[in-house]
């Protein structure tokens, strides 16, 4: 029984030092460090991919973030972004209730054309689960954000 508690908070230490040194790359990115410096600074916890990635979803989310607050739709959704461990995604749900919210209907919309001007917009999730034959339209994110399930943040293709 004591192996078992020095196990639990050594386990304890372990994943607090890891959200601390998570919450300083973020922090440090936040102030203009470089992804690849931070990437180089964290190598003997973290791959490089790996920090690469999670900083590339905490930018998706920042830009999405200020996106939505210029459009004054800051209180109509929630932006996340899902931590260093795989997916590394930024995310975005809707975050008012559809009983009190009369145009509920046309905050995909309206968060689309927010994003849109800061080149980004929604994707599914990786993982969320879809039929073989299901075809990924914007209509059908749209459902999907509007049933509560959060959807993915990604950069804009520019359509050739």
């Amino acid at each position: 029984m004591e192996n078992r508690s020095a196990l639990r908070t050594e386990l304890d230490n372990f994943l607090s030092s890891k959200s601390a040194v998570i919450d300083t790359i973020t922090r440090e990115f936040r102030d203009g460090t470089s992804a690849r410096a931070l990437a180089n600074s964290v190598a003997q916890a973290f791959s490089r991919d790996q920090v690469v990635q999670y900083l590339g979803a905490v930018a998706l989310h920042d830009s999405a973030r200020s996106a939505l607050k210029r459009a004054d739709l800051g209180a109509a959704a929630d932006t996340s972004v899902t931590g260093i461990d795989a997916p590394r995604e930024a995310r975005l749900n809707i975050a008012v209730d559809p009983a009190e919210t009369p145009d509920y209907a046309d905050l995909p919309g309206r968060i689309r054309a927010a994003l849109r001007d800061s080149h980004l917009t929604l994707a599914l999730a990786h993982g969320f689960p879809t039929d073989k034959d299901a075809q990924i339209t914007n209509d059908f994110i749209d459902e999907v954000l509007l049933d509560g399930e959060p959807v993915r943040i990604v950069k804009a293709t520019p359509a050739t």
